[in-house]
């Protein structure tokens, strides 16, 4: 009889553990990056509530965030970069030379930006 009691128990405690973990948690984020993490999760086979959740899970055992970001220029910064360097290797729009600092400020001052 002392089993019969045991399986109660125990499918008690499952249903209580799984209520426990249906908390909802609701943040506001950038349209944006909302949609780059559903994508990544996807990718990587997770529900973008699991990513979250680790998250949080390393934010309470470390007491700690780590923030990173790889610097990535937008592709008209890139443009602009390359057509620049092009130009460099052609000797277009390149500065003279300057003997003194009052000299090269001067020739700043002046230059035309277009």
């Amino acid at each position: 009889m002392a089993d019969k009691y045991k399986k109660i128990d125990k499918t008690i405690t499952v249903v209580y553990t799984m209520v426990i973990m249906n908390t909802v948690l609701n943040v506001k984020i950038d349209p944006k990056l909302k949609k780059e993490a559903q994508e990544v999760a996807k990718a990587i086979g997770l529900p973008v509530s699991t990513v979250v959740s680790a998250s949080l899970r390393e934010f309470v055992r470390t007491r700690s965030i780590t923030i990173s970001d790889e610097a990535t220029l937008k592709p008209e910064i890139v443009e602009e970069l390359l057509e620049m360097s092009k130009k460099a290797r052609l000797g277009i729009d390149i500065s003279p030379a300057f003997d003194n600092l009052d000299d090269a400020f001067k020739w700043l001052d002046t230059e035309d930006d277009s």
